[in-house]
């Protein structure tokens, strides 16, 4: 509380310079949107920028269905508190992009999460995109670092002529191995203790997708 026997005022100049920083507050600082109109109930979704407000996710029996933005929403991470794992576990799922891609952009599973609501967020994740590549990377706060770099790989189907790609992805974590798989043929392997591997997981997708993900095992 401000106590003054004075009076406090404002200038029309500290007014204008008040809502500039509130602006570029607004820009930057990560936020989380949740089951509001737009997720199914129980999801939330992490945009690497902007509020992620236009992504939406619904879910109908096993089928999930995302329906990207465009930027600033950008690419978002969405995930479950339900859905956490810990020690030995599998996770797999068949992703299928309905329309053409306007850009390449990518998709897939989100694994080892933590702190996803703050600005110390942790996971890691498995990507494919429309070229038939593979990407995995760890987030660490607002700094990304890949494991292995955009790689391609003939186990992964590429975007067909009409704009469709189906794979299915699986990361299976067994002792100190991390197995990276597509379509049931392993892509990768990495040391657990390269990666976050206990925690939540979810999935990972692209701003401007329109992505299919059934035959969810976890």
């Amino acid at each position: 509380m401000l106590r003054s026997g004075k009076s406090c005022y404002f200038s029309n100049r500290d007014t204008l310079v008040l809502l500039a920083v509130s602006l570029i507050v607004g820009v930057y600082t990560p936020s989380i949107v949740r089951a509001a109109g737009n997720l199914a109930e129980g999801w939330s979704v992490r945009a690497d920028s902007g509020t992620g407000q236009n992504n939406k996710l619904t879910v109908e029996g096993g089928t999930y269905h995302f329906m990207m933005g465009g930027p600033p929403s950008d690419n978002g991470t969405f995930y479950n508190p339900g859905w956490t794992a810990s020690g030995n576990h599998t996770f797999t799922a068949t992703f299928t992009e309905n329309a053409k891609a306007t850009h390449p952009t990518s998709y897939g599973l989100m694994f080892g999460g933590s702190n996803l609501g703050a600005d110390n967020q942790m996971y890691s994740y498995f990507l494919v995109r429309q070229a038939g590549q593979f990407y995995i990377a760890n987030r660490n706060g607002g700094s990304v670092m890949a494991v292995v770099p955009w790689t391609s790989n003939p186990a992964i189907h590429p975007e067909g002529a009409d704009g469709k790609q189906t794979n299915t992805l699986s990361v299976q974590v067994s002792g100190d191995n991390v197995i990276f798989s597509v379509n049931g043929t392993e892509v990768n392997r990495q040391k657990a203790s390269a990666l976050h591997v206990n925690g939540l997981y979810g999935f990972r997708v692209g701003h401007r997708l329109d992505v299919t993900v059934t035959n969810v095992m976890k």
